[in-house]
């Protein structure tokens, strides 16, 4: 039996990243765990956002401890969740793949805006909170990342095309 695959999707909101994240957990048939699930019931506790965070990685060993690849979908956008994914593929033995979801910024800024303010309580819907968003990030998301489990795609691309990038990557892992 080949070592289980971590695919880590990252990307910032709107970017296409749980678009693509599902599509891959539809074809491949690996569970999806989407940190924003869990956040929808951690939002209101204390460091509700790391806790949602900490149940998606625990959730997600036990899936590579089962043997079982799987997709974790966050936005990954400070070192320590990337640095937390490698260590969390290091202890189970898995192979890592991290799907940077990027696009043009017009195109960004019109998914954004086209997003429902009611879809989520958490979640960025406009441009203008994505600006004040990367300001507080202040460029913490441009951290280095392993070139050899680290796969940028342009999320303009048709879904089809990006399954076909991503699983090309997939094969050279497993």
């Amino acid at each position: 039996m080949s070592a289980p695959v971590l695919v880590l999707m990252k990307g910032h909101p709107g970017t296409g990243k749980s678009t693509l994240a599902r599509a891959l957990a539809y074809h491949l048939g690996w569970p999806l765990i989407d940190k924003d699930d869990v956040k929808d019931f951690t939002l209101d506790l204390p460091n509700g956002n790391g806790l949602a965070y900490d149940i998606a990685w625990r959730i997600a060993a036990t899936q590579l401890g089962l043997g079982v690849s799987c997709i974790v979908d966050t936005p990954l956008s400070y070192p320590q969740s990337y640095a937390e994914g490698c260590r969390l593929a290091s202890t189970q033995g898995a192979q890592i793949l991290v799907v940077e979801t990027k696009l043009n910024e017009d195109e960004w800024r019109r998914r954004l805006d086209a997003r429902p303010p009611e879809e989520s309580p958490h979640k960025i819907n406009n441009w203008a909170d994505m600006q004040t968003l990367l300001i507080r990030y202040n460029g913490c998301f441009n951290y280095p990342i392993d070139p050899a489990h680290h796969l940028p795609v342009d999320t303009t691309q048709h879904v089809s095309v990006l399954l076909a990038l991503v699983c090309d990557r997939l094969v050279t892992l497993l």
